[in-house]
């Protein structure tokens, strides 16, 4: 098989990427700008044959013309549609561009498939932001429930996820995912759990101060192993219905504070955990924990990964490049 990545540069990209390769398939990337990473020449050096160097395209998805060359150029049987901007405070401070890229990138992709190849199957990367404050009132989200979406990032991911479901209707093949939250080695630093996990890797170096930074360490999230989603969209690909919505989670709530106390355990040094007014969000949902027994049930998937896990992966990660000065 043939499969097209956006976002292939990204965090949860290569991920998968790797396991579509381990499978024996032929994957091309889509990123914004040219260049490589690390990540994608680890790809290209490991799978020549299935990702070799002309692999990773150049496409800006707010230009049409150039989504739909990549579309055609590939010819993909699937295209897993990972790229936007995910980092909720950066859609904060421009909804526009969160907008522009999270919804009409979507519709460009979409519209690529439909003039460029129609037969190729979707997954859009979804999420459970989209949910919002609907977090706070229903103990466990399943698909069903109504987006009451409270930041930019949530109202352009509910809305790219409502376009998709409207594609389906003109004949489109889509599935859309709904991962919540994910980590593992290779996330950025914006994000909580990596950020945390930086931060001990630094301070077990003696590059700051024995304080770990901290926000509200009572909001509870859903957290799963960034390689469990993978399995997921790979698994929606394969056995989803198409037109429907699957949540990716793990089922179960954590509260921040839970990270933050299991990454001190695994701390090499004593560190003090201090709470900075700097870090606290404005609008935050209390709770977001999701529901994944239709995915079970349509496409056989279930999380089989462990927090702690995923952890202890994300601070070997750091303590390495923190070791290596990057």
């Amino acid at each position: 098989m043939r499969f097209l990545i956006t976002g292939i540069g990204g965090f949860v990209g290569p991920y998968l990427a790797r396991t579509l390769l381990e499978s024996g398939h032929a994957v091309w990337g889509i990123v914004r700008r040219p260049g490589s990473s690390r990540h994608l020449t680890d790809l290209h050096e490991a799978y020549p044959e299935g990702f070799p160097g002309e692999s990773v395209l150049a496409a800006d998805l707010l230009d049409p013309r150039a989504v739909r060359s990549a579309v055609a150029a590939v010819r993909p049987d699937g295209l897993f549609h990972l790229a936007g901007m995910s980092f909720v405070p950066a859609a904060e401070a421009d909804p526009l561009a969160a907008y522009r890229t999270n919804f009409f990138g979507t519709l460009n992709v979409l519209r690529a498939v439909r003039e460029a190849q129609p037969a190729c199957r979707v997954v859009c990367a979804g999420s459970g932001e989209a949910y919002g404050a609907a977090g706070n009132e229903v103990a466990v989200l399943t698909e069903d429930v109504p987006f009451r979406p409270v930041s930019a990032y949530a109202v352009s991911k509910a809305a790219a996820d409502l376009a998709a479901f409207e594609w389906s209707w003109g004949g489109g093949n889509v599935v859309r995912a709904r991962p919540f939250n994910h980590t593992g080695a290779g996330q950025r630093p914006d994000f909580v759990c990596s950020d945390f996990a930086r931060q001990v890797a630094r301070i077990e170096q003696g590059l700051q101060p024995p304080v770990l930074e901290v926000g509200n360490l009572d909001v509870e999230r859903d957290f799963t192993d960034v390689r469990d989603i993978v399995d997921g969209y790979v698994g929606l690909w394969e056995r989803g219905t198409g037109g429907e919505a699957y949540n990716l989670c793990s089922g179960r709530g954590t509260r921040i504070g839970a990270v933050v106390e299991e990454l001190c355990r695994r701390a090499r040094c004593s560190i003090e955990v201090r709470v900075s007014e700097g870090r606290r969000r404005g609008r935050e949902v209390r709770r977001l924990v999701g529901s994944f027994a239709k995915a079970e049930a349509h496409a056989a998937w279930s999380p089989r990964r462990s927090l702690a896990g995923a952890l202890d992966d994300l601070l070997a990660h750091w303590r390495r490049h923190v070791a290596a000065g990057r």
